[in-house]
């Protein structure tokens, strides 16, 4: 479980499924079917072939496609997670797949030495203090060099989920339920509509790369240097804007974190920490408590 399986927990439903469920799917089902009626992959697709299809369809025909993508944004999404794990590139690291895993984060673990060097580098001169600072950009936005995923997602989402642990001592995936709960209604509907933005962008991620792989099995020629030369820029743009997003729910989570801490203590009737060890003591432990169900040895405070 990473940060990336953190949803908020006040999203408005209808929004999500719309945004997030929906239109990602109209993608793939509008392609492929804008394809076909065009006369794929019988024939080279034609304009004519197209409205002729499309003129024909009945009210009930087009209800049926309707009820189609509802049903399929229903039953995908409760895959969503894994699905952001799999771009995380979790699955790279286990079975077969490794074989191409390892080799990627052993680029990123490459990447993480270069950088550390040249964050940690002697310059008092200052001449290269906007590679440093640069430096020092990417490496927030990279966990321990133990942790390093394959991907570049994967790493900037563990990074942000680590930072909490290696600053209070609190585990953030399996507190953050319990910290969303207590956040005041703007901070809640930031920090969902940030997880919205990255949740939408993976799905359009995915549904850019079916739809150029179902593509290549309709069409042929040109047709289908065009069709795929288009899905692969718009997947990775997409991958580009799910990185994006990312970014910026890591840093909002974390945010909420620095500002709102110490409330879940108080909810739990914890006494609060006097200084940065006792916290990261007391937070370690709550994060055991929550995770593996250790008894939490501490006494209540009752204000």
């Amino acid at each position: 479980m990473t940060a990336a399986s953190l949803p908020g927990l006040g999203q408005n439903l209808g929004r999500r499924l719309t945004v997030v469920g929906a239109l990602p799917a109209l993608v793939v089902v509008l392609g492929v079917a804008v394809q076909l009626a065009a006369g794929a992959p019988n024939h080279p697709p034609s304009r004519q072939h197209l409205v002729k299809t499309f003129e024909g369809l009945s009210a009930t025909e087009w209800t049926l496609v309707a009820v189609g993508v509802l049903v399929a944004v229903l039953v995908l999404q409760p895959f969503q997670v894994a699905l952001v794990r799999a771009l995380e590139g979790h699955p790279l690291l286990r079975g077969p797949l490794k074989i191409i895993g390892l080799p990627m984060r052993a680029v990123w673990t490459f990447r993480w030495n270069h950088l550390n060097a040249r964050q940690q580098t002697h310059d008092p001169d200052g001449a290269d203090n906007g590679k440093l600072l640069a430096a020092a950009a990417a490496m927030s936005r990279l966990p321990s060099r133990e942790r390093l995923l394959p991907t570049r997602l994967g790493n900037t989402l563990r990074a942000a989920e680590d930072r909490p642990a290696d600053r209070y001592g609190l585990d953030i995936v399996v507190a953050w339920p319990h910290l969303h709960s207590l956040l005041p209604e703007r901070a809640a509907a930031t920090t969902d509509d940030a997880r919205d933005q990255l949740d939408a962008a993976s799905r359009f991620t995915v549904a850019f790369a079916s739809l150029g792989v179902v593509s290549a099995f309709l069409l042929s020629g040109w047709w289908l240097v065009t069709v795929a030369l288009a899905t692969a820029i718009l997947t990775v743009l997409a991958y580009r804007a799910t990185i994006a997003a990312a970014g910026t729910y890591g840093e909002l989570v974390n945010a909420v974190v620095a500002l709102h801490r110490f409330d879940l203590l108080k909810a739990l009737h914890l006494q609060l920490p006097d200084n940065t060890e006792s916290e990261h003591k007391l937070f370690k432990a709550l994060s055991l408590h929550l995770r593996q169900g250790w008894p939490l040895d501490v006494g209540y405070h009752h204000d």
